[in-house]
């Protein structure tokens, strides 16, 4: 389930299905784990509403996209760079969110002639390779995400988990959230946004493959390398996120020489809410208008 038209490009690499909306300068969006790019118009309306155009990828085994080499961000990357020389688009801002941050990195790496600039939104930026890097709690189950024996024991949990959220949509507020629950509970549009998310979640479950391969590339795929991005980055991350440990952003930040990590309060990894969500609209809005000359 979506919530925005579907477009489909066969590549020289595979099948990629995308949303292109808007028509201002072009956003390169590579979506989060869990949902497919449908849940980006649900959060980034204040993007659109800034006169962006977001060009938006389903990821490698998300609904029609090729699943390609498993685990790969690469792969992810080489084909969002078809999906724009389809477009004839040749310089998009990048975007990456939550655990399409790697891919998204991937991209600024391999094409920075097409990168104008990079913004990291609560984005994973390091393999897991350590409990350190997993969400809050699920440390100690590294091991289950390593060994492909336990894949059908995942998909069942999640789900069950989306099955759940789309009964109780503020439990999903309250683990995304974590200790910032209380600045975002009265919010209504968070639970109008993950009322809707929950069903694209539930739909997206039922077809794991997807889910699955970002499993895989957390696990093995290449952190953010040192020196290996040039574009001016924007790092977007709440220190009290609970999925997306802070550890990725400060790693991340570590990594890209012109990088700039705000200290923002969000509302957890649900950065788009929150105490200073106004601060990070118009530090994302003013760092993308100066990146694209807008």
């Amino acid at each position: 389930m979506t919530m925005t038209p579907q477009q489909q490009f066969e590549s020289a690499i595979g099948t990629i299905e995308y949303c292109d909306i808007g028509t201002g300068p072009p956003i390169l969006y590579f979506h989060g784990t869990g949902c497919g790019n449908g849940v980006v118009a649900l959060f980034e309306q204040s993007l659109l509403d800034a006169g962006y155009r977001l060009i938006t990828p389903n990821r490698p085994g998300y609904y029609g996209t090729t699943l390609g080499r498993r685990g790969s961000a690469t792969f992810c990357a080489d084909l969002a760079a078809h999906l724009l020389d389809h477009l004839n688009v040749d310089r998009v801002a990048v975007i990456g969110t939550s655990g399409g941050g790697m891919p998204a990195a991937q991209f600024a790496c391999r094409y920075p002639d097409y990168t104008a600039a990079l913004v990291l939104q609560c984005a994973q930026s390091h393999r897991w390779d350590n409990g350190m890097w997993l969400p809050n709690g699920l440390g100690q189950l590294l091991c289950l995400f390593r060994h492909s024996i336990f894949e059908p024991l995942l998909s069942w949990h999640n789900r069950q988990y989306w099955q759940h959220v789309q009964l109780n949509p503020m439990s999903c507020i309250e683990s995304l959230s974590g200790t910032r629950f209380y600045d975002i509970q009265q919010d209504p549009d968070v639970l109008t946004i993950i009322t809707a998310m929950s069903a694209m979640g539930v739909d997206c479950a039922a077809k794991p493959a997807g889910y699955l391969n970002d499993l895989a590339m957390m696990v093995g795929d290449e952190s953010v390398a040192l020196d290996t991005i040039a574009c001016p980055t924007l790092i977007l991350h709440d220190r009290a996120d609970p999925i997306v440990p802070f550890a990725h952003a400060e790693w991340a930040y570590r990594c890209i020489s012109e990088a700039y990590l705000p200290n923002i309060r969000l509302g957890g990894h649900l950065i788009w809410h929150g105490a200073h969500a106004w601060i990070m609209r118009e530090k994302r809005n003013s760092f993308l208008k100066l990146s694209l000359a807008v």
